[in-house]
């Protein structure tokens, strides 16, 4: 099974409700339990093999009792019945109980607790779209957007009737705001495995939010901007803690068009680091005697990881962006990559400890080994390490009123800075805080994807693996 399906068959629907019959009960159990024993274990403690449905189309969780009618729905695990007569009773006994306290929730209309709690995500499409017309109009939009939320993958499982009915009664929530042309600007994060943008319901008023979705499973194809009319508007929670999410009516959409980005296919990855994986190596195994932890916490984002990818980011940069950089601008790329946080104490905001890491540089005199700088390209990579951290304005200020800089040296660095706060700028996909339109330079509004991509390589042991590997032949 590939990442993607065991994706879809934890976070999607059952797509198909088939009858049990003999012949599958002995495929999935491998002729381990049959029809007949299986029916008999059920009736024994109340249930009906009628009421079981399968969806040949899953490997797991694809096999469920469903009673509409009581609202009683569990996973029929296939197994022996050796298992059933030694756990399966119990597993069964307090099914019933449970089942006991889900008919209440159902009797006393508790909807939200009901689906929550007594329903497997896979079942609570098929329930909903039998169940809707029950549910009262004021609470039928927040019962279905429970389980829209929970589910990653329906894959056109919602009817149009149904999603008809629920939008007419929409929550009280405002309204976004609009264009100078009327109409509101939305951004939907598309992935291998995600549904076409023109029929697509749920969206984002922000690009960052929707780049998070995109490279959630570090497989982002595109980020999608579109439009939309006010009145095709759902519900809308802003923030980004609600993902500034926008729901509208299928196929109200309009301008669709995606983002100048690389799509995070395995083609483009291998065709970015092929070039920049020799210098990633060479530079990335100096990255630990910084000082550098390893993130081990929910909310770490400064160690070593971060390093890393930052430095990666900056290569990709030299090496397959077509504008014309030196060797020696390489060289400050990379000094900047593995300095740049070395004098950071805190995960807080933070605007002094690029000034904090320049002192630390020059107190006790670290360097990065393999680049060959200049005096004056060490005062250009200690500006840019001290300002990154603060406006852009600051940061190009000082760069400007640098005594010693002729004009070129001037516009050099001023270059180098965008870049760089562009590469660590990057990496803020981690803790969804990337707006890809304040990146400063064309290249490298082209890579939050790839920078998506990169959160689930595991660059510290690639790392480590390479340093112990003797055959590499790298030297410092």
């Amino acid at each position: 099974m590939t990442n993607n399906e065991l994706i879809i068959e934890v976070r999607g629907s059952m797509t198909r409700f088939d009858p049990l019959t003999p012949e599958l009960v002995t495929r999935i159990s491998g002729s381990k339990l049959t029809y007949d024993e299986l029916a008999e274990i059920l009736d024994h403690y109340g249930f009906t093999i009628k009421n079981v449905v399968h969806d040949p189309g899953r490997r797991f969780q694809h096999t469920y009792y469903a009673d509409y009618d009581n609202g009683i729905y569990f996973d029929v695990s296939m197994m022996s019945k050796d298992y059933f007569d030694f756990v399966g009773k119990d597993i069964l006994q307090g099914l019933s109980k449970m089942l006991e306290d889900g008919n209440q929730l159902l009797a006393q209309r508790e909807w939200d607790s009901f689906y929550l709690i007594m329903m497997p995500l896979p079942m609570a499409v098929y329930d909903f779209q039998k169940r809707f017309r029950d549910i009262p109009t004021d609470q039928v939009f927040d019962v279905w957007y429970g389980i829209y939320k929970r589910l990653d993958y329906s894959f056109g499982m919602w009817d149009p009737d149904v999603l008809d009915y629920v939008f007419s009664y929409p929550p009280d929530t405002p309204k976004p705001e609009s264009g100078e042309n009327g109409l509101i600007t939305i951004y939907r994060g598309m992935g291998e495995l995600s549904s076409s943008p023109d029929q697509a319901i749920s969206w984002s008023t922000h690009p960052g939010n929707a780049l998070w979705f995109a490279n959630r499973f570090h497989l982002g194809t595109a980020l999608v901007i579109a439009e939309v009319d006010p009145e095709a508007v759902v519900a809308y929670y802003p923030s980004f803690r609600n993902e500034n999410e926008i729901i509208v009516k299928p196929g109200t959409v309009q301008n669709i068009r995606s983002a100048d980005m690389l799509p995070a296919d395995q083609e483009n990855f291998i065709k970015l680091a092929a070039p920049a994986l020799f210098d990633y190596m060479r530079y990335g195994r100096q990255a630990r005697k910084f000082g550098y932890k390893k993130e081990t916490g929910f909310f770490e984002y400064h160690g070593i990881k971060h390093i890393l990818r930052v430095l990666f980011l900056a290569l990709v940069y030299y090496h397959s962006c077509k504008a014309e950089l030196t060797e020696r601008d390489k060289d400050i790329l990379v000094y900047f990559a593995l300095l740049h946080d070395v004098g950071r104490t805190n995960e807080d905001v933070d605007d002094n400890h690029g000034a904090a890491s320049v002192s630390l540089i020059k107190s006790k005199g670290l360097r990065v080994q393999g680049v060959n700088l200049s005096k004056k390209d060490y005062s250009i990579a200690h500006l840019i390490i001290e300002y990154h951290c603060k406006d852009d304005g600051d940061g190009i200020s000082a760069i400007r009123n640098t005594e010693g800089f002729t004009r070129h040296d001037k516009h050099r660095a001023e270059r180098l800075y965008k870049i760089c706060k562009d590469m660590d700028g990057l990496d803020r996909v981690r803790f969804n805080g990337l707006d890809y339109r304040m990146l400063r330079t064309e290249f490298a509004r082209k890579l939050p994807l790839i920078a998506g991509c990169l959160l689930n390589e595991d660059v510290v042991g690639f790392m480590d693996n390479e340093i112990h590997n003797e055959g590499v032949g790298l030297n410092d």
